[in-house]
């Protein structure tokens, strides 16, 4: 018997009445060898079009992350490989797999920096050089800072539903930040009141409620034992309002004509037509207007 499709709202783009699928909070080929077999993987609804999307990012981002990290670091065993052979011409299944494989080696290359070049001011804290090597031997990726900061919301709509049995839609907002200077006294204030929720050795959360509503809260997200992001969710002031009639684009979502667009900051100016169809501009804000039934 055929499967009946499941309607609902999507936890990404939280739009109603959509064609659910399941979605990993941790994507399944992040996990490493060294995890349980009988470790449950955390899931949660998501639409097909979000699911695509994240599919995309998931993938582009663990050949980048593949490249630097820890080979013998035991959380994240069995990645480098993965990740190599998601981008070997010689691994596809047809002539078509072979060429995209072949496209995202040589997206990858491109987009690498060598010796001097690379901007030591800009590497993540824990994937930095690790082997001790001279600067003129050593070789760093980009990580795009979208690609990172919707894993991040992905992660925390992820927990915020499977523990609360709640979506983060308005008034509330997520706001994504990477390790680094600034980040201490986040990181004392989990320290101090947060609980974990693990999926180890790949995932690591850690979650302080910050206010009296129970919606506000401070995530720590560590990713296999070796780098660290943050996240806060905190209810938006009414200068931060969307026009009436619209809602928040998710980040996994596309532009599409017809969109309207604004700076991140603490108020917006002006929301203005967007120009910049198809992925979503890291420093930008994004809403569409609701279609009702």
């Amino acid at each position: 018997m055929a499967r009946k499709t499941e309607i609902g709202k999507c936890v990404h783009c939280l739009r109603d009445g959509r064609e659910l699928t399941s979605d990993h909070m941790f994507p399944k080929a992040w996990y490493p060898d060294a995890t349980p077999e009988n470790l449950e993987k955390w899931q949660f609804p998501a639409c097909v079009e979000c699911n695509n999307q994240y599919s995309k990012i998931e993938r582009d981002l663990l050949n980048r992350f593949a490249l630097t990290l820890d080979t013998k670091h035991p959380a994240s065993a069995g990645l480098v490989d993965a990740a190599l052979r998601g981008v070997d011409p010689n691994a596809g299944h047809n002539e078509k797999d072979a060429a995209a494989r072949a496209a995202r080696a040589k997206k990858v290359l491109a987009e690498m920096y060598k010796g001097e070049e690379i901007p030591q001011r800009q590497i993540m804290p824990g994937l930095g050089e690790r082997w001790g090597r001279p600067e003129a031997e050593q070789s760093a990726i980009q990580i795009p800072r979208a690609g990172l900061d919707a894993m991040t919301e992905k992660v925390v709509r992820g927990l915020a539903y499977r523990e609360d049995n709640r979506f983060i839609e308005a008034p509330y907002k997520i706001d994504t930040y990477v390790d680094g200077a600034g980040a201490e006294i986040v990181r004392e204030m989990i320290q101090r009141t947060g609980k974990e929720y693990k999926r180890e050795p790949g995932l690591e959360i850690i979650r302080a409620v910050a206010g009296d509503d129970q919606q506000s809260a401070i995530y720590e997200i560590t990713f296999w034992q070796q780098f660290k992001t943050y996240a806060m969710v905190q209810q938006q002031s009414s200068r931060y309002d969307f026009p009436q009639g619209y809602r928040v684009l998710g980040r996994a979502e596309r532009v599409e004509t017809g969109d309207l667009w604004c700076h991140q900051g603490k108020e917006h100016r002006e929301w203005l037509p967007a120009k910049l169809i198809g992925e979503r501009q890291p420093n930008n804000d994004y809403c569409r207007k609701v279609i009702s039934a």
